[in-house]
This record gives structure tokens, C-alpha cells and sequence, in this order.
């Protein structure tokens, strides 16, 4: 999958448009435009201004998908990423939940 492609996948998650994404890195929404249609390539200052205005590591920008994942787990991040903060406050509690229910019932097993 090419940058282009990986930069509005990205973006799209964080539920962001190409204008939210231009204004956050102090950029013209042309120029966001031609960086998903792979016809300018960022530099590397652009983009580490990319990478924290997405809430994501360089290097994962880079990458087709996060180390170690599953289809299934990076679909779970990506929609993560768009989540508000209360709503990822609430999923990690609920995840906490899920965990300590499955460790329990673990340890109740005979």
C-alpha cells in the first residue's frame, strides 16, 4: 500500500478531513490532498507533524500495518483512534472488566 493511501486511511480513522489534518500540521488542505493522491512526498519534518497530529509513531505511518497484528486487532485500533477520550476511557475500564472476568474464571476452573 503506498504512503498516500496509508495517510488517509489513517486520517479517516482519526476522523479527521483533510482540511482538520492541514490546519493540525499548519498546512493548505491542497497539500494533504496531494500527499493521499502519492503525487508529493513529505519531508521528514512534515512528516513527524503528521505522525502527532494522527496520534501515531512515524514509523507506523510508514508501515501497511502495526507490528504483530491481526486484521482483526488493527480494525479494533483504527476504530480506537477515532473514539473521543471519554469513550476510550470508558472501552480501557471495560477492557479491565473483560480482563479480570476471564482471570477469574480462569482460576476457577477445577
Amino acid at each position: 500500500m503506498s504512503f498516500g493511501k496509508r495517510l488517509a486511511r489513517h486520517r479517516r480513522a482519526a476522523g479527521q478531513t483533510q482540511a482538520d489534518l492541514a490546519r493540525a500540521i499548519g498546512a493548505a488542505q491542497s497539500t494533504i490532498s496531494q500527499l493521499e493522491a502519492s503525487s508529493r512526498k513529505p519531508s521528514f519534518d512534515m512528516m513527524r507533524e503528521l505522525a502527532a497530529a494522527l496520534k501515531v509513531t512515524v514509523s507506523y505511518l510508514l508501515e501497511d500495518k502495526p507490528g504483530g497484528l491481526t486484521a482483526d486487532e488493527e480494525a479494533h485500533f483504527l476504530e480506537y483512534r477515532s473514539l473521543s477520550e471519554d469513550a476510550r476511557r470508558e472501552l480501557r475500564q471495560y477492557a479491565g472488566y473483560l480482563r479480570q472476568r476471564s482471570k477469574d474464571a480462569g482460576s476457577a476452573k477445577p
